[in-house]
């Protein structure tokens, strides 16, 4: 059976899951060499990217670009741009799957699911946690 080609939110999705994995191991690496002791040669920021960028190229023949500075920033106690954007969400993991396992109750009784009533549904969900003031999710959700 052939496969199907990948939309483009999945190929950014995963080239940002490969570009935040990297990313951290550059960063805990980064983190031992801020570890050694003065007198001993550090590795900089750049050198650690462009090791971490060329290892990658040599094991899956993808280039990844890391940014010194977002990996000074991340050593840091910095936030990644995924978890900065998971923070402004207004459902969490837990009632996404909650949202998806309606979608797939209803599906399973057989009522076709319209997106009038997802959005009822997501806006209980929200009302519960965020309170009253929540004003609800709009049409294009």
């Amino acid at each position: 059976m052939p496969g199907r080609p990948k939309s483009v939110t999945r190929k950014r999705r995963e080239a940002r899951e490969a570009c935040d994995y990297l990313m951290s191991r550059a960063v805990e690496a980064y983190r031992a060499e801020l570890t050694k002791a003065p007198g001993i040669r550090r590795r900089g920021a750049r050198t650690i990217c462009h090791d971490f960028e060329k290892m990658n190229f040599e094991a899956t023949g993808k280039l990844i670009k890391l940014s010194y500075s977002t990996l000074i920033r991340l050593a840091a106690g910095g936030k990644t741009l995924s978890e900065t954007n998971a923070a402004k969400a207004w459902i969490t993991e837990e009632e996404t799957k909650q949202v998806i396992a309606y979608v797939q109750e209803v599906g399973d009784r057989g009522f076709p699911l319209s997106h009038k009533r997802l959005r009822e549904h997501v806006n209980e969900i929200c009302h519960a946690r965020l309170g009253d003031g929540f004003p609800g999710v709009g049409v294009k959700w």
